[in-house]
């Protein structure tokens, strides 16, 4: 090819290069104008949508103006959270669309979701970041509501979490009411205080109650806040407010004040109540935090609270009612049978604490296992004495006392009466036939309320049915204690129990009541004699050697937890153990000094001593098995204690420590009512596990609703009993012997709680027992002085209290009995609050008259 031709085709290659080049400029300005026109023509129809949005909210008739059930509110979370700005309106579902800052411009994204279903409408944001912040603006009709979102930076956490207790904080954290279930030893409290400080942080005027039903357990997490938030602690921001203080003038002050409160239900309750001297309302508080939540059922003092919320939920209607988080191992099942009885109780619990979600560990189990231990399970089985003659001497006592219940005495009373009593007659001449079984007891009972009934009939008869009665009672004690512990603690009950019987005696007009007292003083004559020589008890024989043999392998760094059924028998059997252990006891403070009850201090100071060393066992009732955290417990006995699924599993959580011992003492039945409970645990397990991964919003909300119906009735109904109550002719009389203590006109209450005889004359005609002044405990703005026993037939009748610097006789409706003057008959009525006579609060002129 020559040169020019060449040339030719180079400058042809150039053309249609140049040509190419022009062709792809072209085909990108169409591209752009297309784009350009695509995104005016989505603008277009963003605003044919918003045209007719509002051609659709003009069509609704302006008198349906919106009624919100529950408004928005403003919200604040933490970067990285889920957050929902939500609200609730009455009626039919009208079309809406969510919207922030620009009115024009539409929120949704990935990220934000529309979750709006019937009258609740909700934008949720999955993933909060600084940019959400702002006002976001709802469109419902023909009606604007508008938020404002804050999402702030998250702070240094107090509390630091483990995966899988991050997990469990999870629904709590987005302000959802929920239940937190996880077994004991997973840190569910601190699981809660986390959630407290985060709740605290995006509320600023928020504040928490925190509830536990025990006093030991209250002080033990009061302590445990106060080391966590130690800021709060600083400012006297925590307390901690004690039941024997609910009369104190500070109680609205110190709510005021607090950002975290520490409370019983009941002292929570007594400042809810609409007669309450320092009434709150329960919308003060933003969280309540209610450990040990298994408790919200029935007629329980933790639902009792929750009635409160429901008032103010259904019948005030309140917009800003507190999260609800509760704390528990086990929700229990109300001995269900199976799978669906399970989850119809579960449910039942969640309705009463208003909970839609669960808490559950489900990604994280791994982890949770790492931490958490089963104990080893040691049945021992219960064995008696090769030789028992306590036991002999005891039964023989009873077939005494059962004899003069048939005495000629009693059988004339019985015969002239029969028309009215035939119930009596057939239960007196009719006891069961063993009288160490349940059955026996409760006959004890049951006749002890027939005989009540006949207290006016005759002056001598009734009164020595009830000895022979007590009589019977304080044997079978003595059996039950025979067959736990040592004859040292038989004869220690039977010698206290003589003395007050020998006192009551003295009153005593029938020879038979003489000789079942003489019959009590020979029994402890013949205790004395048999000495210790008698077969030690072989079950506590086993307890002390399993105790020895694990102090072995730990010395001093061993933690043993017994759990016994009765308050005298953890004192006495802590009494009994090793001396190197240094056991002591941990009974309830319902009981007084002398019943073995323990104030709610020393059952603090105890569990303190206990972690520190100063005491390496010790022997509790029921009030120990929850809650308590002694991270050191490598032991837990129960020593015949037949307890349910939920005590159960509470009692085996009190191990701590990996590679511990549950020891199980108990009898065949007792081994059966375990097996049992297992069976439930699982049941209850599948329950949580399957209720987990429903959506029973609905359903609880209408199961809610009825609850409070149901409630709405019965509280109707106490008030016009209480308006129903009158003046009537009463008088008040001796539970045991029918005497007359005082006319019902002489009768006071203060805060029906505290029954007083405003007649001075009474204090000449009791008997003082005073107690030992450290003993002496303050209640309901009152102290006890000690016990006051009627000079006219030696029972107990109540006690001596200081009210108001005035000495009164309180009569305690455990050793009353109430006449009917116009009825001509003893009326029931087991507490005060159910007489239906009106007794009127005492006065200024009533201490006037008193003081003259």
């Amino acid at each position: 090819m020559d040169e020019d031709t060449e040339k030719m085709y180079l400058d042809n290659l150039r053309n249609l290069m140049e040509k190419e080049k022009n062709a792809l400029e072209s085909i990108q300005s169409l591209e752009e104008q297309g784009t350009k026109t695509e995104e005016r023509m989505s603008n277009v129809e963003q605003d044919l949508q918003s045209l007719i949005d509002t051609v659709q909210s003009l069509n609704i008739s302006n008198d349906e103006s919106l009624v919100f059930r529950e408004p928005l509110e403003d919200k604040t979370c933490f970067e990285g959270e889920t957050i929902s700005l939500e609200c609730v309106i009455e009626g039919g579902k009208k079309p809406s669309k969510w919207y922030k800052g620009d009115y024009a411009a539409r929120v949704l994204s990935d990220n934000i979701r529309d979750e709006s279903k019937d009258q609740t409408y909700k934008l949720t944001i999955l993933h909060a970041t600084r940019e959400d912040t702002g006002v976001y603006t709802i469109l419902i009709g023909n009606e604007r509501k508008d938020v404002q979102l804050n999402v702030i930076e998250r702070p240094p956490s107090l509390v630091e979490l483990r995966h899988y207790q991050s997990e469990l904080a999870e629904i709590a954290l987005r302000g959802e009411n929920t239940i937190m279930c996880a077994g004991t030893n997973a840190g569910k409290t601190y699981v809660a205080f986390h959630v407290i400080e985060g709740h605290l942080l995006k509320n600023p005027r928020g504040k928490v109650v925190f509830i536990n039903k025990t006093n030991v357990l209250l002080g033990q997490q009061y302590k445990r806040a106060c080391d966590a938030f130690t800021t709060l602690h600083f400012q006297g921001k925590i307390k901690i407010w004690k039941a024997d203080e609910d009369d104190s003038e500070n109680f609205g002050t110190e709510m005021v004040n607090a950002r975290l409160i520490f409370l019983t239900p009941k002292s929570l309750c007594n400042h809810l109540i609409e007669t309450a001297a320092n009434k709150v309302s329960i919308d003060i508080f933003t969280l309540i935090v209610l450990d040990e939540c298994h408790h919200t059922h029935d007629k329980s003092v933790y639902n009792e609270l929750m009635s409160y919320y429901r008032i103010a939920k259904y019948g005030e209607k309140t917009h800003r009612l507190p999260q609800i988080l509760g704390l528990t191992a086990s929700p229990g099942t109300n001995k269900a049978k199976d799978l669906s009885a399970a989850k119809d109780h579960l449910r039942k619990v969640m309705a009463n604490l208003d909970v839609t979600k669960l808490s559950v560990v489900q990604r994280h189990r791994e982890e949770l296992l790492q931490y958490t231990s089963i104990p080893e399970k040691v049945p021992i089985a219960s064995t008696t004495r090769k030789l028992d003659p306590l036991k002999d001497i005891l039964l023989g006592a009873m077939e005494y006392v059962e004899n003069k219940l048939n005495s000629r005495i009693v059988s004339n009373f019985l015969t002239e009466n029969l028309l009215n009593n035939r119930d009596l007659y057939e239960a007196l001449g009719n006891p069961p036939v063993q009288r160490m079984d349940v059955r026996y007891v409760q006959w004890i009972s049951e006749t002890k309320e027939k005989v009540e009934h006949v207290l006016h009939k005759d002056t001598k008869v009734p009164r020595l049915l009830h000895a022979c009665l007590r009589h019977l009672e304080l044997y079978t004690e003595c059996l039950e204690i025979n067959s736990l512990l040592e004859i040292d603690q038989v004869r220690e009950i039977v010698m206290q129990r003589y003395a007050d019987e020998s006192f009551a005696s003295q009153n005593a007009n029938t020879i038979e009541e003489t000789e079942i007292v003489s019959k009590l003083r020979d029994v402890f004559a013949e205790l004395r004699e048999i000495g210790r020589n008698i077969e030690g008890n072989p079950d506590v024989k086993n307890v002390i050697e399993r105790i020895e043999n694990e102090y072995q392998l730990l010395k001093e760094e061993s933690r043993f937890i017994i759990f016994v059924k009765a308050r005298a028998t953890a004192k006495a059997l802590a009494e009994r153990l090793p001396s190197y252990l240094r056991s002591t006891h941990l009974t309830g403070s319902h009981k007084s000094v002398e019943e073995a009850g323990l104030p709610a201090h020393e059952q603090i100071e105890v569990l303190e001593k206990f972690k520190n060393g100063d005491h390496l066992c010790i022997v509790a009732t029921s009030v120990g098995c929850e809650g308590l955290d002694v991270p050191q417990c490598n032991v837990m006995i129960r020593y015949r204690f037949s307890a349910d699924e939920i005590s159960s599993l509470q009692m085996r959580g009190r191990v701590r420590k990996k590679e511990g011992r549950e020891v199980i003492v108990g009898t065949s039945q007792e081994f059966e009512t375990e097996k049992k409970n297992i069976q439930r645990q699982y049941l209850m397990t599948q329950a949580i596990d399957e209720v987990s991964k429903l959506n029973i919003t609905r359903d609880i909300a209408i199961a809610e609703k009825k609850i409070y119906e149901i409630e709405e009735i019965e509280r109707r109904t106490a008030n016009m009993k209480l308006n129903k109550k009158r003046k009537g002719l009463f008088t008040i009389n001796c539970k045991y012997c029918g005497v007359v203590i005082i006319d019902g006109d002489s009768m006071r209450q203060v805060n029906e709680k505290l029954f007083l005889v405003c007649d001075r004359s009474m204090l000449a005609r009791v008997d003082r027992r005073q107690i030992p002044k450290k003993k002496q405990r303050e209640f309901d703005g009152c102290k006890k002085l000690g016990k006051a026993f009627g000079l006219e037939c030696g029972h107990n009748w109540g006690s001596i209290v200081i009210y108001n610097e005035c000495e009164f006789v309180a009569l305690s409706q455990d050793y009353i009995k109430i006449f009917d003057c116009q009825a001509d008959s003893f009326i029931n009525c087991e507490k005060w609050y159910d007489l239906k006579f009106r007794i009127e609060e005492i006065s200024d002129e009533d201490f006037m008259n008193y003081n003259r």
